[in-house]
């Protein structure tokens, strides 16, 4: 039996944990999301600060405070447990419990002739945190101890294997298949000898597994023994190195190996710690892969641009300004980069701070549908801060969290083909891969969290000001538009469709496209022109006539206009080609202005020594170079076509995944021609999505604006239709103002429409149904899961 654990004090260790039901409830708050690279890089840096300067400048944790909550841990064991044994063996339980959290230290020392075990102050603190942990740990079995230890792959105290895990499976015999206490000893013995389990050193996941189903197969055999195919799992013993050997137990009757709850619980905490017990985890690799992927166009032209520029140094100074020039740009594209994720990654965490604070916005309406400022203002503030931690993160991590989670489905049903239960090391495998799913999708849940929130909040809005429209479209229309001759109702739309106050300067109404006004008023121009288009050579003279004389700045046809929009696109795709040019040919200046200021600083401090006078060392200030203005013009010509190249590809691509193309969505790897991927498809509707998502809420915002006015104008019309109870609300409108009132509102909400028809909307379906493809796919093998 284990001998009697002494701690300094000389008292007797020993406790028995009583066990509680954890609930935890979910908290709900956004700031609750983990970003890995926010927290990890940011806060969880300056809290390790903290905490260093609390255990320097503080006092080091109590020894006597460990101690006393030991005592405690072994009084209460005292009035449950009256066999001396079995509170020796709760005596060493508490204590690696306690160690395992680092309150305390499980050490031996020689007392005399014999080796005793004794317990010391730790490096952790006691708090009423730890002590909730140290309570739930002391209530665990001792195998769920062990699988704590081996899953953050620690070494166990000292004697664990004699004085915890021998004991705490003999008991479990005993308790589980009622024999007694020699039969349960004899046979624990003879198959821990047998699996090579000697030492403390010796304990592994697989070995406890192997002594578990071989004691299941003694007492419970099975009836059906499955066939065992390939390299038999029972192999000799090599001393040398006992813990690779391969078990050594006789092979049993039956071979079907069965994992019970505690041994699933342990593979999903290796697997939810980011580690692996059979399953090589790729994760950093697959990362790092998809980076560059992402980036390969940036990547691309900064490497020809440092090409271009090493050249041109090495023609004009020689070799070694080619080497340093070479050097100094990697250098500065590192600090610029760095810092450059430094703003990004606060801008973030402030961003994200704001959601918060703004997050309890009302979208309640009072009168028309006019929110209060407040309100409003809230909104503006949330919509805006999840817009920039969507675009620089959200979306990114959703597609990083997705092509994990399709990766390990196809991996796992793979498995489900060679499925071999007599073999422990495939169904080690089976259940981790069933474990790698249920973390993926845990983790893409919880990255989907927040563009689920940004989403849902923008279509509620939109949805929220389209039901306060329609009833006041209703009367619009019904006392203006329903009785009104089809051609002059054309006529007049048109018109108000080319009003300063309709039209914008990317976007405007196709008046002369075949049924544009079906596509605005869906439920309401059944009267009419099936063509939609204006073939009366009146109504031409008539539009003619009236852009002359109201609009003469307008005159612009459909192909003009086109032209012109054209021109426009074009000249902000140059603005931001320059904007590119003009950065990367200051960041060559800073460079050079940042090398010769800290040339200048040693030279001054070198000849201060020296005492030399510092006139001939006065720093220069960098001038324009050849070589900056060769990057500068590739940088805005590159950018140009492949820019143009890379938008065309993902727009032809995208409509294949979409549907709106039939044919196959292909693409080319290392082995041919195949059709893309699941995750290759999230991927460009990735990049579609951030390119449109600042537009989608300056759009929506804008809508707001523009139904903010109109309710407006509308509350002031129905304040004058009061003035003569007898005519129609609307009556006192000109037709032409209730026109342009009504296609300044569909102006903007046909835009978000069209918006939330293309990559941010088919982005946010396309996470819930190829998760929930994913999810039947894996039906047999999961439990039904929660929609995200």
């Amino acid at each position: 039996m284990p001998p009697e654990i002494r701690n300094r004090r000389g008292s007797s260790l020993s406790a028995v944990g009583r066990k509680e039901a954890a609930t935890a409830s979910e908290d709900s708050r956004l700031g609750q999301v983990d970003y890995g690279r926010w927290q990890g890089r940011i806060v969880s840096v300056f809290t390790g600060i903290g905490s260093f300067f609390k255990r320097f400048f503080g006092s080091a944790p109590s020894a006597a405070k460990a101690l006393s909550v030991y005592d405690a841990f072994r009084h209460a064991a005292h009035e449950e447990l009256s066999s001396p044994i079995q509170r020796s063996l709760r005596d060493y339980h508490i204590a690696c419990a306690m160690a395992y959290h680092r309150v305390c230290i499980l050490s031996e020392e020689k007392k005399g002739q014999e080796m005793k075990l004794v317990l010391s102050g730790g490096s952790e603190k006691i708090s009423d945190q730890v002590l909730t942990e140290v309570r739930k740990t002391v209530s665990c079995s001792t195998v769920e101890l062990t699988y704590k230890y081996l899953a953050e792959d620690r070494t166990l105290p000292v004697g664990f294997l004699r004085r915890a895990l021998i004991p705490d499976l003999i008991q479990s015999t005993m308790r589980e298949f009622s024999v007694n206490a020699e039969e349960a000893e004899a046979i624990i013995l003879k198959l821990t000898q047998d699996t090579g389990l000697l030492k403390d050193s010796d304990i592994t996941f697989e070995r406890i597994l192997e002594i578990k189903n071989a004691v299941r197969w003694r007492f419970v055999p099975e009836n059906i023994a499955p066939v065992p195919t390939g390299k038999d799992p029972v192999g000799g013993f090599d001393p040398s190195n006992p813990a690779a050997s391969p078990p050594g137990l006789d092979k049993p009757g039956a071979t079907r190996y069965h994992l019970d709850e505690v041994d699933k619980a342990h593979i999903q905490n290796v697997v939810d710690k980011g580690g692996g017990i059979k399953l090589k985890n790729t994760d950093t690799r697959n990362r790092i892969k998809r980076y560059f992927l992402r980036n390969k166009r940036n990547f691309t032209l900064n490497t020809f641009a440092m090409v271009v520029s090493a050249v041109l140094t090495g023609l004009v100074t020689g070799g070694i300004g080619a080497a340093v020039s070479l050097f100094s740009y990697i250098a500065w594209c590192g600090i610029w980069s760095g810092g450059t994720e430094l703003i990004r990654m606060t801008k973030a965490v402030r961003a994200l701070q704001k959601a918060e604070a703004s997050a309890d916005y009302k979208l309640d309406v009072n009168d028309l549908g006019v929110l209060s400022e407040m309100d409003d203002q809230k909104f503006r503030v949330f919509l805006k801060s999840l817009r920039y931690i969507c675009s620089h993160e959200t979306l990114t991590r959703i597609f990083n969290a997705y092509s994990e989670l399709e990766k390990d489905a196809q991996l796992r049903l793979e498995m489900e083909k060679e499925k071999d239960e007599s073999h422990l090391e495939t169904v080690i495998r089976l259940e981790e891969g069933k474990a790698r799913y249920l973390f993926r999708r845990r983790n893409l849940q919880d990255a989907f969290k927040l563009y689920k929130r940004f989403y849902t909040a923008a279509v509620s809005d939109v949805e929220r000001m389209d039901k306060e429209w329609e009833p006041v479209l209703d009367q619009l229309w019904t006392c203006k538009f329903k009785n009104m001759d089809p051609e002059k109702r054309e006529r007049l739309f048109s018109d108000a469709a080319n009003d300063p106050r309709v039209i914008g300067r990317s976007y405007h109404f196709k008046t002369k496209q075949t049924g544009w006004l079906k596509k605005i008023f869906p439920k309401m121009t059944d009267d009419f022109r099936s063509d939609g288009s204006i073939t009366s050579k009146e109504a031409v003279e008539e539009l003619e006539r009236v852009l002359a004389e109201e609009m003469p700045d307008i005159e612009l046809t459909e192909e003009e206009r086109k032209r012109f929009n054209t021109h426009a696109n074009r000249v902000a795709n140059a603005l931001i080609l320059a904007k590119n040019g003009v950065r990367s040919y200051m960041k060559g200046w800073l460079k050079g202005a940042f090398k010769s200021t800290m040339v200048h600083g040693f030279k001054v401090g070198w000849h201060a020594v020296e005492g030399v006078p510092k006139l001939e060392i006065s720093p220069y200030l960098p001038r324009p170079s050849v070589d900056g203005l060769i990057i500068f013009g590739f940088f805005f010509l590159a950018d140009l076509f492949v820019n143009r190249y890379n938008e065309k590809i993902n727009r032809e691509r995208f409509e294949h995944t979409v549907g709106r193309n039939t044919d196959k969505s292909l693409t080319w790897d290392w082995y041919g021609q195949r059709e893309r991927t699941g995750r290759e498809e999230m991927n460009t509707m990735r990049r579609l999505a951030k390119d449109e998502l600042e537009d989608f809420v300056d759009r929506i915002l804008k809508l707001h604006d523009s139904h903010k006015d109109i309710m407006e104008e509308v509350r002031l019309q129905k304040q004058i239709g009061q003035v003569d109870p007898t005519s129609p609300v609307f009556d006192h409108m000109q037709d032409k103002e209730a026109a342009v009132l009504i296609l300044r509102r569909q102006y903007h909400h046909q835009i978000i429409s069209e918006m939330m028809m293309g990559a941010i909307g088919k982005y946010y379906e396309s996470v819930l149904t190829k998760t929930g493809y994913w999810d039947q796919k894996m039906g047999h093998i999961i439990p039904p899961q929660n929609a995200l």
